[in-house]
């Protein structure tokens, strides 16, 4: 702890320092480009839907994030019903509450886990798709003509 709070000092008293390590090119700089990617960067790596958003993709990005939002309010929302009723179990001494509470604490644990899980699955699917699916690199073509029409998938390396 001593540490982290010697660095920040240090790096105040000689800013122009080339070989300090705490001044890392002036990473509090916001107007800094370079540190704009790197929170984009680190935003689109955690929270799904930021990137789409950013390349325009408004419907996808959306969807990735309110999956995403929705899912870790769910399982937040039940860890706190499952701890609740957890709770209840811990401080009851009737057999029949404590069977009725344990049963709660487990289904509400489950649906936790559930939603655990959905967030990490929207959270690979973005990444999935922030891999493979750059916009314009992928779609359905179209053609319609006199006597026929084609629909076709691409995908482009």
């Amino acid at each position: 702890m001593v540490s982290l709070l010697v660095a920040p000092v240090a790096a105040a008293e000689n800013p122009g320092d080339p070989g300090d390590p705490g001044d890392a090119g002036d990473a509090g700089d916001a107007s800094n480009p370079s540190n704009k990617t790197t929170t984009t960067i680190s935003l689109a790596m955690v929270i799904p839907g930021v990137q789409q958003i950013k390349n325009k993709q408004y419907v996808k990005g959306s969807l990735f994030l309110a999956a995403f939002v929705g899912s870790a309010a769910a399982a937040f929302y039940y860890n706190k019903k499952g701890n609740d009723w957890y709770a209840k179990y811990r401080a009851s001494t009737n057999v029949e509450e404590i069977v009725l509470f344990r049963k709660n604490t487990e289904a509400n644990l489950k649906k936790r886990n559930l939603f655990l899980v959905s967030v990490f699955s929207v959270w690979l699917l973005h990444i999935i798709d922030l891999k493979f699916f750059k916009p314009g690199k992928s779609g359905v073509k179209s053609n319609v003509g006199k006597n026929e029409i084609a629909i076709g998938v691409y995908y482009s390396f």
